[in-house]
């Protein structure tokens, strides 16, 4: 994978390497904890069967005609007025995916895929009591 998720007190940041970071033009995004107004964990499918195209129109497109294609970037959905950041590998329908609603960000959603059970915990509690701390 060419993207990492890092977790502080108080920021979630993505981590892009190699083409990743290329494509997208970007090294890092910071999500601040005070941003995510809503956390949950849904099935991929339910998620990206609602994104249209890509952002920047480089890499994969419509989750409907291309489902589990590895995601790394900014994409345009139906669910969500604005871009969202995607970091998924290539996968399966059922792979749980951690869905983070931001406010007062670039991106008005991240939709990340998580392997450490601890981090999605920590996650979860940043969504549902922004100000309190884990």
């Amino acid at each position: 994978m060419a993207f990492r998720i890092e977790r502080t007190d108080s920021t979630l940041r993505i981590v892009l390497t190699g083409l990743d970071r290329m494509s997208n033009f970007r090294r890092i995004v910071e999500i601040d904890r005070a941003n995510i107004t809503e956390a949950a964990v849904i099935q991929r499918h339910e998620v990206e069967s609602r994104i249209d195209h890509r952002l920047n129109g480089i890499g994969s497109h419509s989750g409907e005609r291309y489902p589990g294609w590895r995601r790394v970037g900014p994409h345009l959905g139906r669910d969500v007025i604005g871009p969202q950041f995607w970091a998924t590998a290539r996968s399966g329908p059922e792979l749980p995916l951690l869905v983070l609603d931001l406010t007062n960000h670039k991106f008005k959603r991240a939709v990340l895929e998580v392997s450490d059970p601890e981090l999605i915990d920590a996650l979860l509690a940043w969504g549902t009591s922004p100000g309190r701390d884990s």
